[in-house]
């Protein structure tokens, strides 16, 4: 099973322009020029939408995560817990959702994932001449 994951490529090169760090934790600071807000309940609020209409419950998303409890889920699902981005990922996978609308609600535009399979392709037909 493949999984298309923008989210990493998305938060580093568009929001890491924009994020200042503090010296005494790891909130980030974020400049006036343009706000990247990361909400927790509007994360959960999408984890528990698209949780839901894949008909999957929190005990056995949570078994399929190698959680050791459904809280841990529905703590993500309330906003009071967040999760790290292995899990993240998981979820995108397992759910068939980019981290990109997890995290922030948007999906990549069709035409960026169409030209980037096409150049997956592209160089995969160029590796496969070679072999």
């Amino acid at each position: 099973m493949f999984c298309f994951i923008g989210t990493g490529f998305f938060l580093h090169r568009h929001a890491a322009p924009f994020l200042t760090f503090r010296r005494s934790g790891s909130v980030p600071a974020v400049r006036k020029e343009k706000r990247m807000y990361f909400d927790a309940k509007e994360f959960g609020k999408r984890l528990h939408d698209v949780r839901t209409s894949r008909g999957i419950t929190q005990e056995e998303l949570a078994v399929r995560l190698g959680l050791a409890s459904k809280q841990h889920v529905s703590r993500m699902e309330n906003g009071e817990r967040s999760c790290s981005i292995d899990l993240l990922i998981e979820l995108s996978c397992i759910l068939h959702v980019s981290t990109d609308y997890l995290l922030m609600g948007s999906e990549p535009s069709k035409e960026k994932v169409k030209n980037d399979l096409l150049s997956i392709i592209s160089e995969l037909s160029t590796i496969a001449k070679k072999i």
